[in-house]
């Protein structure tokens, strides 16, 4: 590209810009930028949806991270359970792990171009993880709290959970092992409603994309379709 060319552009808050080609070298490029103004209406119509994460073995939490980042997720928060096979224990492991999981974030969000700023919490317990999501904007009393569960336990459909008001969305993704019994009544005391889809167990990382999708998908055609009597 050349002087005179326009090209789109991303800052680091998310904001987009339709940027100008001014002048140009072999070591840099002067730009004009013009904020795209449909871009905060385009935003403001799109649900937030965040991840909750049983951490997974090996580097299956990379990969979720990547397709949390590419559907849009504005946060996600890795929660160690009882049948993690991974045990983060170490202050400095644990800020070693954060930062690059933060990178990891920062080069999805690069390759997707999302204008979503996914933020990667520290990993959290059971007993922390009401108090991050509250941190983060998804409290209890305002937020659509929805537990993927490999058992029948759903007492609606998807599409009856989010046909209410639209709020913050909560995904809850468990390790490999899945969640006790213990811990299952636990989320659900948090407000957590179960989802279950007949079929095929999901891998974890799967799941998560799987979710993530299925949930998006569903509220942002909210206009489009309407439960029957």
């Amino acid at each position: 590209m050349g002087r005179g060319d326009v090209v789109s552009a991303l800052d680091e808050a998310g904001n987009r810009f339709l940027c100008t080609i001014e002048d140009a070298s072999p070591v840099a490029a002067v730009l004009t930028l013009i904020p795209e103004a449909e871009d905060a209406v385009r935003m403001s119509n799109l649900p937030r949806l965040a991840l909750v994460q049983g951490l997974p073995k090996g580097p299956k939490m990379d990969l979720i991270i990547r397709q949390a980042v590419e559907a849009g997720a504005s946060a996600v928060f890795p929660i160690q359970t009882s049948n993690c096979v991974i045990r983060e224990k170490a202050q400095g492991d644990r800020e070693d792990k954060l930062e690059r999981r933060r990178k990891i974030v920062r080069e999805a969000l690069q390759q997707s171009g999302s204008a979503i700023q996914t933020k990667i919490l520290p990993t959290a317990t059971i007993d922390t993880l009401e108090k991050a999501l509250e941190a983060e904007g998804f409290p209890r009393t305002a937020s659509l709290r929805l537990m993927f569960h490999e058992l029948p336990l759903a007492e609606k459909s998807l599409h009856e959970y989010c046909a209410g008001e639209l709020l913050p969305t909560l995904i809850l993704i468990g390790p490999e092992g899945g969640f006790t019994s213990g811990e299952t009544d636990v989320f659900k005391a948090m407000g957590f409603k179960f989802v279950h889809f007949e079929g095929t167990i999901l891998r974890t990382e799967t799941a998560a994309l799987f979710a993530m999708a299925a949930v998006k998908t569903i509220l942002m055609e909210r206009a489009a379709w309407t439960l029957s009597k």
